[in-house]
């Protein structure tokens, strides 16, 4: 299945190296995708088409004029991660996660962030997803921030980027919860 495969050139290949080698977290993989050949792996995603369609899994584009709700994407082959690098994405993740937090905990507390220039006051009272009325509230364990979705791509040096980050509602909630 793979003899064939090419990278796109300038890009980072999660599956080949440069010099073409299948990269360490993929040979297993690899060798199973093999055993199943193609028109197994085939069948199956197609089943998993099937299955989302009847189940009515659906995204919405917000700002597609037409509005349609889409068909939720699966990808039948997953991205793989090695630990070294998953500790290093964990690591990221809960200090960008921290950092909303002390963020909105000053916003809803002494507001030092305005008080010093830090943000603009029209940044955050012009911002309709602010809560006037909140301000000053203790929450418990002073956390603040419930949901963070962090969308990431990887650099063609190999480097994760971090795309967005989604804090009110994430995208994919649902399917996770």
């Amino acid at each position: 299945m793979f003899a064939s495969y090419r990278g796109t050139e300038h890009l980072y290949d999660e599956c080949m190296d440069e010099r073409g080698a299948m990269r360490s977290p993929w040979s297993a993989l690899g060798s199973l995708l093999d055993k199943l050949g193609t028109d197994e792996l085939q069948s199956r995603f197609e089943n998993a088409r099937r299955i989302i369609r009847e189940h009515g899994i659906t995204y919405n584009v917000y700002s597609d004029p037409q509005g349609i709700e889409r068909p939720w994407e699966l990808d039948l082959i997953p991205l793989l991660i090695t630990p070294d690098e998953w500790r290093i994405i964990k690591r990221g993740l809960i200090q960008r996660a921290t950092l909303f937090n002390l963020i909105l905990e000053d916003l809803y507390g002494p507001q030092e962030l305005i008080r010093t220039g830090a943000l603009p006051p029209a940044l955050v009272f012009a911002n309709p997803a602010f809560v006037r009325p909140v301000h000053g509230v203790r929450v418990a364990k002073n956390i603040y921030l419930h949901l963070h979705g962090t969308d990431l791509a990887r650099a063609s040096s190999g480097e994760w980027w971090v795309l967005a980050d989604r804090t009110q509602s994430p995208s994919g909630t649902g399917y996770a919860l």
